[in-house]
């Protein structure tokens, strides 16, 4: 018969078994604790549900209060409670698989990792509404809200998290987000972004990126690097806002290791020649920037073709260009002679599309000044579209 394994508590159940005196004497007081610091929350080790759920009461106590000093102590209550939260499930996890291998051979094995549905669902237990992102790559890093559900909106921390690799089923480390790092929060509830992570030498590198979907406001990068150290955190080197409006951000692997290629795609940058209107048609790119002498470069890009792209080719080229350079975006030479004929050529007015106008239409109107417009005609040739007919119009828009 095979002997029956016995489970051992690993060092992170030990030492919080040691501390739980402490933990218990540290929670009874009506009062908020001062806020330890990122290294000593780091280390505190996990209290019983009890616990955890004191925490949440006094830092959804201190958020409500409306003092800062308060307010700053019950972040670091509510980092403590998603520690805990962490950690019992890792202990859960544990005794699962101490049970479906008990039967076999001593081996030394690992179980799963806690996931975000997991240690989600313990806060909400306790009143408190977890949102987390995972990094993609190696080593692993959450970038967490934790928040009072039925709080306002700065009822809330932000921070990053991640498996402590002193302790086996442990605690995380957690670390309140850096000064330079964007945050989600924000940006509001649908912010868009990608967060990141790749190994540097003996250290790691993080990339995070957000930003409001189809926002003018840009969107916000940077980069982070952590040193050797089990207990190391991580600093910010590079903070960028650039001015592109998103509907998607990804992050790609650099083949050469290193900070990741960022790839956007969005209405890109602002076009000083149209009028940037919400319900005015955007350009759908794809762009890709690389990250070189501390700053995003445009390294490709590419426009989905639709009507409205062929005509602000068109425009940019007679703009920018000469009326030759226009031609490939026409059906032949007299749409140029038309063009220049109305002054489009020279106008420095950005053009507003008329209400309802969309990117595929092949018919699109623009005002150029006051009730002044230009009515643009687009046909097919082939497997794109080119200008057919401009001409001068009337159109009023409120």
């Amino acid at each position: 018969m095979i002997p029956r394994r016995l489970r051992i508590p690993n060092a992170g159940a030990i030492a919080r078994a040691c501390a739980l005196a402490w933990l218990v004497a540290g929670c009874s007081s009506g009062g908020i604790d001062p806020p330890p610091d990122d290294e000593k929350v780091a280390d505190t080790p996990v209290a019983e549900p009890d616990s955890m759920a004191a925490w949440a009461q006094r830092a959804r106590d201190g958020w409500a209060s409306g003092d800062s000093m308060r307010a700053d102590a019950a972040g670091a209550l509510a980092r403590k409670a998603f520690q805990a939260a962490w950690a019992q499930v890792s202990d859960d996890l544990d005794a699962v698989h101490h049970t479906t291998t008990s039967e076999r051979l001593p081996t030394v094995e690992t179980a799963a990792a806690p996931g975000p549905g997991e240690v989600s669902a313990n806060l909400a237990r306790i009143g408190l509404a977890a949102d987390v992102v995972v990094a993609s790559g190696t080593p692993t890093v959450w970038q967490v809200t934790v928040a009072d559900p039925v709080g306002s909106s700065q009822a809330s921390t932000e921070f990053w998290a991640w498996p402590d690799p002193r302790t086996a089923g442990g605690p995380p480390i957690v670390q309140a987000l850096p000064p330079r790092a964007p945050a989600r929060t924000r940006y509001g509830p649908d912010a868009v972004g990608e967060l990141t992570t790749w190994t540097a030498g003996e250290g790691a590198g993080l990339a995070s990126a957000w930003g409001r979907p189809r926002s003018r406001g840009g969107l916000e990068v940077a980069i982070a690097v952590r040193k050797k150290g089990d207990a190391a955190t991580w600093a910010v080197t590079s903070n960028r806002v650039l001015p592109l409006a998103a509907d998607t951000v990804a992050f790609e692997v650099s083949a050469g290791g290193g900070p990741p290629t960022l790839i956007v795609i969005g209405a890109g940058e602002r076009d000083p020649m149209f009028d940037d209107c919400p319900t005015c048609p955007h350009l759908d790119r794809v762009q890709r920037y690389v990250f070189r002498g501390e700053t995003w470069s445009l390294s490709e890009e590419h426009v989905t073709p639709t009507p409205y792209s062929v005509f602000v080719a068109f425009l940019h080229a007679l703009r920018q260009g000469t009326p030759e350079s226009a031609l490939p975006y026409a059906a032949g030479p007299t749409v140029i002679e038309q063009a220049t004929g109305i002054g489009l050529d020279r106008a420095r007015t950005p053009l507003r599309a008329a209400l309802g106008t969309t990117a595929r239409d092949l018919t699109q109107r623009y005002r150029t000044n006051g009730s002044e417009a230009v009515e643009v005609t687009l046909e097919p040739a082939g497997d794109h579209w080119v200008v057919a007919d401009v001409r001068a119009s009337q159109l009023v828009i409120e």
